[in-house]
């Protein structure tokens, strides 16, 4: 079992070999409870891969990263029962949860100048209006739950960005890579049901969430901080 998760190139075979089904299931399967057998597994492969892997993180931060994924696999269990409003409710929670420990596990001491983050903020801002402008009408009770959504994952990809200068350039791009693909999921997945859905418009979102979750994980296992070996 160790061997198995120490070794990156079998773990990552393994995880998109499950990947591969996760789609077929979404494609050819017309009972989605199915995917219970891939999404869960995907989500507890990847807590214990990060477990056995991320040696050099303090504990506290180590802690924030495990938490912060189970979290996630929560929500990836709740999102199969998202035909009803109370479970949409706890998918956004667990979602927000999760990126919530993200910021905690992203978060350093450097301090930041505001005036520089200005463009950046502009642009969460364009992209929040132009989501709700076309999913309010639709959105009903779950609007405040989903503008929480949106604003926290935003906030995390802002602390992911701020992590520049402080580690190296692999764990840095990885991370960014993989919160801009966890974005473009979400962002999928809240037009697929609250706006219009195109046709498997569920495999583009799992698969850009996969891999997404499988990039943050992977930039925080090789992540060093600037100036130590």
């Amino acid at each position: 079992m160790k061997q198995f998760f120490n070794n990156a190139l079998k773990f990552s075979l393994v995880y998109f070999s499950l990947l591969l089904v996760d789609l077929f299931l979404i494609v050819w399967s017309r009972n989605e409870l199915w995917r219970l057998t891939t999404m869960p597994v995907m989500a507890l492969l990847l807590i214990v891969f990060y477990i056995y892997n991320d040696k050099s993180a303090r504990p506290l931060k180590f802690a924030f990263m495990v938490i912060a994924l189970l979290w996630f696999l929560l929500a990836n269990i709740s999102v199969l029962f998202r035909n009803e409003s109370i479970m949409l409710i706890l998918v956004s929670v667990f979602f927000i949860l999760g990126n919530i420990f993200y910021i905690l596990r992203f978060s350093n001491t450097r301090d930041f100048d505001f005036i520089r983050l200005l463009p950046m903020v502009v642009l969460y801002l364009i992209y929040m209006f132009v989501i709700l402008h076309l999913t309010l009408d639709n959105l009903g009770d779950l609007r405040i739950p989903i503008f929480v959504f949106l604003f926290v994952t935003l906030l995390t990809i802002q602390f992911s960005l701020l992590r520049r200068g402080e580690v190296t350039k692999d764990s840095y791009y990885l991370v960014i890579i993989g919160m801009l693909l966890l974005l473009m999921s979400h962002t999928s997945a809240i037009l697929s049901v609250f706006y219009k859905a195109f046709a498997n418009q569920d495999v583009l979102t799992m698969l850009l969430y996969a891999i997404a979750q499988y990039s943050i994980v992977i930039g925080i296992i090789n992540e060093k901080k600037v100036g130590i070996s």
